[in-house]
């Protein structure tokens, strides 16, 4: 049984292997920090641009539509389930579209 869970991540290490990551943590962010984890790699795939976040243990989120539709294919779980409750508005979860767009400038081909 553990071998289904170790496949997808290396899997997910190897689609993204030679690309640029960049690392973001909740130091950086303050309380804006939107996730429930500590720090997230931001990786993009091209081909529209898929934002996504890599946590410590090698779960792959999906942030943005295009990368949501290509998540059941490539084994990525939605950023919304590592998204806190915003305060603010109970029953709504955080804005990581900062994140987001910093996923997206990852890849060569976004020009947002």
């Amino acid at each position: 049984m553990r071998f289904g869970l170790i496949i997808p991540s290396l899997l997910a290490v190897t689609a993204f292997a030679g690309e640029k990551i960049e690392t973001v943590t909740q130091g950086e962010y303050g309380a804006n920090w939107p996730f429930t984890v500590e720090k997230v790699d931001l990786l993009c795939q091209e081909g529209p641009p898929s934002a996504l976040v890599r946590t410590e243990d090698g779960k792959i989120y999906a942030l943005n539509g295009s990368a949501r539709s290509k998540a059941s294919k490539n084994g990525w779980l939605d950023g919304q389930s590592i998204t806190k409750p915003d305060v603010s508005f109970p029953g709504i979860k955080m804005d990581y579209s900062e994140i987001t767009v910093r996923a997206m400038k990852l890849c060569p081909s976004y020009a947002g």
